[in-house]
């Protein structure tokens, strides 16, 4: 005599193995329905029209293109560009200690207070000839600062002068590393 399980199913067989081609099937009746509801419902793609050709003889002369018209540049892109394609570059140095200790005070004063940041870290840098002519513009979520040169000295000397100071401050003793970034401000702006 054969043993048979309350729900009808053969021994060593369990319920839910019984019915997983039960619910394949259906999965697979859902996701058609889904498919071809998807292609057809109000959100389908609009055909695309069929483009229109121009007769071969025609003069281009005949039908010049639009001038653009003023605010319709692209989102994004500046058109006001001084000629010649000039660009103000920018040097900022990230700066990351061996011990975050140094530096704790201003880091965590950053995430609250910027301005009280940028105070701590000028009363801070008075026993730092290194950082004298550095400003605190901000710090990563790695605890490096990232400086900027103060403006006190001409534009066309900061980047020679910031590349400099940069060297230094990778040769301190307290300090993993002094990396350059670079940053270019199309248009002078």
């Amino acid at each position: 005599m054969a043993v048979v399980d309350i729900q009808g199913a053969p021994p060593g067989e369990g319920r839910f193995k019984g019915a997983a081609p039960v619910a394949a099937g259906a999965l697979g009746i859902v996701a058609a329905i889904i498919g071809v509801v998807s292609l057809t419902g109000p959100e389908a793609p609009a055909p695309i029209p069929a483009p229109i050709e121009a007769p071969l003889e025609a003069p281009l002369a005949a039908n010049p293109p639009a001038a653009p018209q003023p605010g319709g540049a692209l989102p994004g892109v500046q058109f006001d560009q001084p000629p010649g394609g000039a660009v103000n570059m920018g040097m900022e140095i990230v700066v990351k200690f061996k011990d975050d200790s140094k530096v704790k005070d201003i880091i965590d004063a950053f995430w609250k207070d910027q301005g009280s940041a940028r105070t701590k870290f000028e009363a801070w840098k008075a026993g730092r000839p290194e950082f004298a002519s550095l400003k605190l513009d901000r710090v990563t979520y790695s605890n490096e600062l990232v400086l900027v040169h103060t403006g006190a000295t001409a534009a066309d000397t900061r980047l020679p002068a910031m590349r400099e100071i940069a060297k230094k401050l990778a040769a301190a003793a307290d300090i993993s590393y002094a990396e350059p970034n670079m940053t270019a401000h199309p248009g002078g702006q």
